[in-house]
């Protein structure tokens, strides 16, 4: 994992501690928290294995689509 990913991560690790103490009295705040911060955590290991995330795939083939029909 280059430097970067691994400061991201360790971001999303922070994020995720404070998330469970800003919302671990608040169930669904803390599920949605978790659930942002896990999409994270798979983009970049989407990204650490050379793939498009899913995220950006979308967005590539909406530009390709627009650009193929004007």
């Amino acid at each position: 994992m280059s430097r970067y990913l691994e400061e991201a991560a360790d971001l999303l690790r922070k994020a995720s501690e404070a998330n469970e103490i800003k919302n671990g009295d608040y169930a669904t705040r803390l599920a949605e928290g978790r659930e942002r911060i896990a999409r994270h955590f798979a983009t970049l290991a989407a990204i650490d294995k050379g793939l498009l995330p899913a995220e950006i795939t979308s967005d590539v083939i909406a530009a390709m689509a627009s650009r193929t029909t004007a």
